[in-house]
């Protein structure tokens, strides 16, 4: 083991990571070896921490040599997730990481301050979280994009979020762009739990005739997974999550999914209506300040249900949750596996689902899903 692979493992074990993960093993090798690469794995492996303890680590031992490192005017790690809460759960785990090595952190988004963003021109951060979409408007600033020559790294969480959409097609652009202002051959790193072509996502994310390692853990999570048809109203169906709750005595977290905010507005307010029960609504038309006190009562061990849209989809930190029910078809797998998965948010545990089908063709699909 070279001094680098060995500097990282330290890392590791000083962040608290004394047996890695199975992706935390295969992919700090080829980090410290600067190579682009996709990491696929399930939910609760370590993904964000499998590429960020490296890159920080490398970045340490560049300024220890002082290695065209210029502290105060650079942005050296670009952080890119599809969502504005992912964003804010990132971030919060990040400047750890970062503070103890004297890195600063910072995101920037939609609900980012204007104090905030024109402090960041005055002295940009090492780290920077930030979404396909504010990406594009920061590479329209002259005054940032000057601090992105010395950028080395670019990570994309949730990659499956990305691929084949107009979002992900304004993110390859953008990366281009991004390596046409470096002065360094950017390193780029994928993260997803659920990708189907995996060719295809490398591709994605290292661009046009360069060359992506594909490192994936194969371990399979569980899913016990019950359907049912319920006929009647959306009245009936707050009923019914009631009713099963209490046969089945589950208590703590529950994540209610829905297909739209409507819905999820709809079904909460019944719910509360008709128990006794904490009910809270999440989705991206509410406030940041009332989605991230709904996310911190999550952590906190919430005993009772979260009403939601995909904005509690993806791998957010919410704590431990016993049961996700989904109202209606996902019309995905890839988005069924990523919602049930958010139960019982750990490796080797099984994840538990119910979906409530309204319909028959609607029943159909959800089996067959």
């Amino acid at each position: 083991m070279n001094v680098i692979d060995e500097q990282i493992l330290e890392s590791f074990r000083h962040e608290g990571f004394q047996n890695l993960t199975k992706i935390q093993k295969i992919s700090y090798p080829v980090i410290s070896r600067k190579q682009n690469c996709l990491l696929v794995a399930p939910t609760g492996s370590g993904k964000t921490e499998a590429s960020l303890i490296p890159i920080l680590s490398l970045l340490d031992s560049e300024r220890a040599r002082n290695i065209d490192f210029v502290q105060d005017s650079a942005i050296f790690v670009l952080y890119i997730t599809p969502l504005r809460a992912l964003n804010n759960d990132v971030h919060r785990r990040i400047i750890e990481y970062a503070n103890r090595r004297n890195l600063d952190a910072q995101i920037r988004h939609g609900d980012t301050s204007r104090i905030a963003k024109q402090k960041m021109v005055k002295k940009p951060p090492h780290i920077l979280i930030t979404t396909p979409e504010s990406l594009g408007i920061i590479l329209t600033q002259e005054k940032f994009k000057a601090f992105l020559k010395h950028l080395r790294w670019v990570v994309i969480d949730e990659v499956h979020e990305l691929i084949g959409n107009e979002r992900g097609t304004h993110l390859t652009v953008s990366l281009e762009r991004l390596q046409n202002l470096s002065s360094h051959d950017l390193v780029r790193i994928g993260l997803s739990a659920t990708i189907g072509n995996l060719k295809e996502a490398a591709n994605f994310i290292s661009g046009t005739n360069r060359k992506c390692s594909i490192l994936v853990d194969n371990t399979i999570r569980n899913y016990d997974i019950d359907v049912r048809y319920l006929k009647g109203s959306i009245r009936n169906a707050a009923k019914f999550v009631f009713d099963y709750l209490k046969d089945n005595k589950i208590t703590g977290s529950v994540l209610l999914f829905t297909n739209t905010r409507d819905e999820a507005e709809y079904i909460g307010t019944t719910i509360r209506n008709q128990n006794k029960i904490p009910i809270e609504v999440h989705h991206g038309s509410l406030s940041r300040e009332t989605r991230e006190e709904t996310e911190e009562k999550l952590r906190q061990g919430l005993d009772g249900i979260v009403v939601c849209t995909s904005s509690l989809e993806l791998g957010l930190d919410i704590g431990s949750v016993e049961l996700v029910i989904h109202y209606g078809s996902s019309k995905q797998v890839s988005k069924l596996v990523q919602r049930i998965g958010r139960s019982r948010h750990a490796n080797y545990k099984s994840a538990k689902g119910l979906i409530i089908a309204n319909s028959g063709d609607d029943e159909l699909e959800c089996l067959s899903i």
